[in-house]
């Protein structure tokens, strides 16, 4: 992944140029306030957008009040995975070159200043807590095992996106139940998300 963040409209200009060229994979994204977004491309059509939990138009629409963040495109041929997009057409477009109106202009560069002001101020309270919690209710040491247990699960279910998933589950809460219940809403059908569990449970009790 680059390590400098650079505004989101070079990030998509590069999407939609992995999509013209007909780019199967995954391109991961980093914001500047470390949240992650995963496009996945498929053949060049953009398939499906994950960001903060949110998926498909939900992230895109998210996705247009980041200012600036990194990207690492991975290639995977399977990347289609036999689903069908849920995409919708408007927000296929914007990711194909609409955002140039949005963020292509100057009126856009007032509100960089002003939004992670405002995402920094509203984040502060509510993460203090949640770091404390995590570092009282949870051993270094045990933790990095139930995560490594936790990570190696889900990658059989999540494929390559599966270390990025679980660190923003984990940053999210450092209960397990929690965790397991963020990672499991990624996956498409119930019966798939029980299995997920129940394999999940196996690979934690046998910490113990």
């Amino acid at each position: 992944m680059s390590t400098e963040f650079r505004p989101l409209i070079e990030i998509l200009r590069e999407l939609k140029a992995l999509a013209l060229k007909k780019a199967s994979g995954f391109l991961f994204i980093v914001t500047e306030e470390n949240h992650s977004c995963i496009v996945r491309l498929n053949a060049g059509q953009i398939e499906e957008v994950v960001f903060r939990m949110l998926r498909n138009d939900e992230a895109v629409q998210r996705l247009t009040m980041v200012n600036a963040a990194k990207a690492r495109f991975q290639t995977d041929p399977g990347a289609g995975m036999g689903k069908p997009s849920l995409l919708s057409d408007d927000s296929r477009q914007w990711l194909m070159g609409g955002f140039e109106q949005d963020l292509g202009g100057a009126p856009a560069a007032p509100r960089a200043p002003v939004a992670p002001a405002v995402v920094t101020t509203a984040a502060t309270p509510v993460a203090a807590p949640s770091a404390a919690s995590a570092s009282v209710g949870v051993g270094s040491a045990p933790d990095e095992r139930v995560r490594d247990a936790l990570e190696k699960v889900a990658l059989n279910y999540l494929g390559p996106i599966a270390g990025m998933l679980c660190d923003e589950a984990w940053e999210a809460s450092s209960d397990i139940e929690q965790v397991l219940n963020q990672l499991g809403a990624n996956l498409s059908t119930p019966q798939e998300t029980q299995k997920f569990m129940a394999d999940a449970r196996v690979a934690l009790a046998k910490l113990r």
